[in-house]
């Protein structure tokens, strides 16, 4: 009875040693190649329960998610194509009067200059056996595709400026940089696809950035100094046209003035005229009046005539 025990199971305990050897699970985060003595057998497996044949099989796992890869930042030298263009454009604005107060100096002349660039792209393992026939292992992946991506990045942002890589273009730049690194990863056969591509940061470098902003301090303080000059040589014209203006007005007024007064003379000379000729010595009366109020208003006037002075014929007693 003992021996029949033993018998079952060493049966059962090889069943299941054989089992667990021509059984395998491969996880939904997984895809799985089996391999007979270092060679390939067969289609990947994806997700599920598979069968191998045991002790002669065995399987290799391979991530089929999306996996990640973030090289160190680098210094990247980029394109100064554009760069005398964003100067022209600038200084032609501000020759033709154009509003540019808020344009400041153009971050194109910053370009062809390294700038510190941070990227970081997405991959899948499209084909397993390819990815481990040339690389293995997710870490030589890594290191093989931060590589390319990094030489890409160079190539690319070489033919770019600062002010693409900040505008709209910026998208464009890392679909083409995605394109390249796809290219080459087909071009070697390393079994991956790059999903996506991102420029994280594009930053000027420490020398860089105190070299700029002094830059741009010059070419502020030189444009406030043509702002200054400009507007002083306006008030002065300003000044010359309402001195001008002010001339003018002063000369036709009084030339109006004598011309009203002139009229004024002219109207009392002809009442003068026409009073006398009604009553002569009413008129001389009157104006003899008038004649002492003026000569004798002021108190300390003195008078030296002679007696019988025709100035005051009208003091007499009859």
């Amino acid at each position: 009875m003992n021996f029949k025990a033993v018998v079952l199971f060493t049966v059962l305990a090889v069943a299941l040693l054989i089992g667990s050897q021509s059984l395998f699970v491969v996880d939904q985060t997984q895809q799985a190649l089996v391999l007979q003595l270092g060679q390939p057998k067969g289609e990947p497996r994806g997700p599920g329960i598979h069968f191998k044949t045991p002790f002669v099989q065995n399987v290799r796992y391979f991530d089929s998610r999306v996996l990640s890869i973030d090289p160190e930042p680098e210094n990247v030298v980029i394109s100064s194509e554009h760069s005398d263009m964003g100067i022209r454009n600038s200084n032609a604005l501000t020759e033709e009067g154009e509003e540019d107060a808020d344009n400041g100096p153009s971050i194109q002349s910053v370009s062809g200059e390294p700038i510190v660039v941070d990227t970081f792209a997405r991959y899948r393992i499209t084909d397993p056996l390819q990815f481990m026939k040339t690389l293995g292992t997710i870490t030589n992946a890594n290191a093989r595709l931060g590589s390319i991506l990094n030489d890409s990045t160079r190539t690319i942002l070489g033919e770019s400026t600062l002010g693409d890589i900040l505008s709209e273009q910026r998208t464009q730049i890392m679909s083409r940089i995605r394109s390249r690194v796809n290219d080459k990863t087909q071009e070697d056969k390393l079994g991956i696809e790059i999903v996506d591509v991102r420029i994280v940061r594009a930053d000027l470098t420490p020398e860089l950035r105190t070299s700029t902003v002094k830059q741009m301090k010059s070419q502020l303080n030189e444009r406030a100094t043509e702002r200054r000059s400009k507007g002083e040589e306006r008030a002065l014209e300003i000044r010359s046209t309402a001195e001008k203006e002010r001339t003018i007005i002063l000369a036709e007024a009084r030339r109006d003035a004598e011309i009203t007064k002139g009229k004024g003379d002219e109207e009392a000379i002809k009442i003068y005229a026409k009073a006398f000729n009604v009553d002569k010595d009413f008129y001389s009366f009157i104006r003899s009046m008038e004649a002492y109020k003026k000569t004798m208003a002021n108190p300390q006037t003195r008078l030296i005539l002679s007696p019988d002075s025709a100035f005051f014929k009208h003091f007499d007693e009859d």
